[in-house]
């Protein structure tokens, strides 16, 4: 059929109203020479009148989110493919050299890694190609890598900056482009929005061969000396000789062999059995329940965990497909046969614990540490610092790339010492500024050997810690709003929430309101603003019904996927630190935290429905 043809039947379809808002894109893409790759595509979308799939795959350009630009693969600007990454790397390109001049930029390039997903080594290539094309020298790995080694690697290499190919725990059928600044964290703003306004004027883009780039120098496949530089540095966090543990080990399909399994092995733990049927690199991720590799959500573990009970293994430690999380399943006891699936915050608070106690054996803890997490994640963590002399910065925007930034704007007397997100993402060292599983399973390993020569497990000693700090409860509810409306339907709860603040939820009154959009504090009653903050902004509100007790929801748009998070969080006094109550007293605290952390999150995802119907609840995760 011909051109003419294809776009009098777009015609039709706009005339009866069925592509309104998509028209102007699909007609774009099929009349301009720069998308000729995909006419045939998009022909057969308008031929067969699919209609759900043209507006959704064109209603809008791909937005940078949190993490870049994520989602599914297809023809469209609301889709992954090589003219997105075209886009993305033309624009990405043009706005280093003009940040860091062009000479100085082309010398020092950018580093380049993809992972397993179908196309990411072909997306990899392609943004190499127009990255050289530029002039910028392009450090290539050979393979497949993991996030926290790119992030590590421009740094080693004092790049420029980086891109990452991954969709991180996305479903199979989406890939993404991660961008990274010179730091080795994840552009922040005011980069974010400069690239992406770099973006959305490329008109043309440079491109050459890739392997002629190559041969004229312009591309550098990297060699083993990067992986050992990495494998070594990440094994020189290491707090203790502990290695006598049993552990399963799962990378879930995803590219954590090429990260975790070098550094386990390297500082000498011996006892990794690996689950068989995961090890492979599969785009699919054919042997993962329902085919969702997030170590967030338990059932992505049931297979390692079997395991794990067969074996009696001491823990289960995974990874999602980048290897920049970790996912971590205990023995509750070695009197039983029972495992305990650990949260993200749960993890975050055992790391931290390990790390205060291990640099205070060895009198290395002091008053100028800092630790950093995210307004989200568990105060526990805070609990924990505080009793160490450790500084806290805990209010920072649901991202790893804002811990990164925190940890380059610290003062110069102070000392990073760790950073969490309750989505299972750490970081530990000044090595790299992104979250880094590997060196997440090497602590928490660590901690369990020792753990274990005490005759305790992980969990038994999670529960120590909330006996000692303080029952803490967290829970995670995710709604999806799928569709070309669903990004109008979320923005509709944080605008009706913000027009007329909760006062009260689950009849608890509403303290205060924190609305990190607007940098603002403010009363819900009166609307005065009651405080500032200073920090990057994010669209969150953070509702505080007993500040005291560290009770409070938040909602929160996902900036990378259709859905908007709803955290609950609630941490109850158990006693005095270093003086631990009673199981018979803990029991009753904690039995009273979850109904309490169960029923606030349920009022404010109803109150959220009943503004934007028709949401896909998930499981709740905590």
């Amino acid at each position: 059929m011909v051109k003419n043809d294809i776009l009098n039947n777009l015609e039709i379809l706009k005339i009866n109203g069925l592509v309104d808002s998509a028209f102007e894109n699909i007609k774009k893409w099929l009349t301009e020479p720069e998308y000729a790759d995909f006419f045939n595509e998009i022909e057969k979308l308008i031929n067969d009148e699919n209609i759900s799939e043209l507006n959704d795959a064109f209603y809008k350009v791909m937005p940078f989110g949190t993490g870049g630009r994520r989602g599914k693969m297809g023809a469209g600007s609301n889709r992954m493919n090589t003219r997105t990454i075209a886009e993305s790397s033309q624009g990405f390109s043009d706005y280093l050299i003009e940040t860091f001049g062009s000479e100085d930029v082309k010398k020092r390039g950018v580093v380049i890694t993809y992972d397993i997903r179908n196309n990411s080594e072909l997306f990899a290539k392609y943004a190499a190609e127009i990255f050289a094309a530029n002039g910028l020298t392009v450090y290539f790995f050979k393979g497949i890598r993991s996030t926290p080694q790119l992030s590590f690697t421009i740094r080693y290499k004092k790049a420029a900056g980086g891109v990452m190919i991954s969709a991180s725990h996305n479903p199979p059928e989406d890939n993404g482009i991660k961008v990274y600044w010179e730091n080795g964290g994840q552009v922040v703003p005011p980069h974010d929005v400069n690239i992406i306004q770099k973006v959305m004027r490329v008109t043309e883009v440079k491109k050459c061969d890739f392997d002629q780039a190559i041969k004229d120098g312009k591309i550098i496949l990297l060699d083993d000396v990067t992986d050992r530089a990495y494998a070594e540095t990440v094994g020189s966090l290491s707090l203790g000789n502990y290695r006598d543990v049993d552990i399963v080990f799962t990378p879930l399909h995803g590219c954590a062999s090429t990260s975790f399994l070098p550094v386990l092995k390297h500082v000498g733990f011996t006892k990794i059995h690996e689950v068989e049927e995961q090890m492979s690199f599969d785009p699919n991720f054919s042997n993962v329940a329902k085919r969702i590799p997030n170590p967030e959500v338990p059932i992505s573990l049931d297979l390692a965990t079997a395991q794990a009970k067969k074996i009696k293994a001491d823990l289960v430690v995974a990874a999602d497909p980048d290897a920049d999380r970790i996912g971590v399943v205990s023995r509750r006891s070695y009197t039983g046969d029972e495992y305990v699936f650990l949260n993200g915050n749960q993890i975050a608070a055992l790391l931290f614990d390990y790390i205060t106690k291990e640099l205070k054996k060895q009198g290395k803890l002091d008053n100028n540490y800092v630790l950093i997490k995210t307004a989200v994640t568990t105060d526990l963590l805070t609990k924990i610092a505080q009793d160490n002399g450790v500084e806290v910065i805990g209010d920072l925007p649901v991202g790893c790339k804002y811990i990164a930034d925190a940890i380059d704007n610290i003062p110069p007397e102070k000392k990073f010492l760790f950073g969490g997100e309750e989505s299972h993402g750490y970081l530990y060292g000044d090595y790299a500024r992104d979250k880094d599983g590997a060196a997440s399973s090497l602590l928490i390993c660590e901690y369990a050997a020792l753990l274990k020569q005490q005759g305790r497990t992980l969990f038994e000693q999670l529960e120590e810690i909330k006996k000692e700090y303080g029952y803490y409860r967290e829970l995670v509810q995710s709604i999806f709003y799928r569709g070309m409306d669903g990004m109008d339907k979320m923005s509709l709860i944080m605008k009706k929430l913000r027009e007329k603040l909760p006062v009260e939820i689950n009849g608890l009154k509403v303290e205060s309101v924190f609305d990190q959009l607007n940098k603002k504090t403010l009363d819900p009653r009166t609307g005065e603003v009651v405080g500032e903050y200073s920090g990057f902004p994010d669209n969150a509100l953070v509702f505080w019904l007993n500040p005291e007790k560290m009770i409070r929801v938040v909602a929160r748009p996902s900036g990378t996927e259709p859905k908007i998070k709803f955290y609950a969080a609630v941490g109850l006094p158990t006693g005095q630190v270093g003086l631990p109550i009673s199981q018979e007293k803990y029991e009753q605290i904690k039995k009273e935290g979850d109904k309490l952390a169960h029923a606030i999150l349920e009022d404010l995802v109803k109150i959220a429905e009943q503004i934007s119907p028709g949401g896909e609840r998930y499981e709740i995760l905590g």
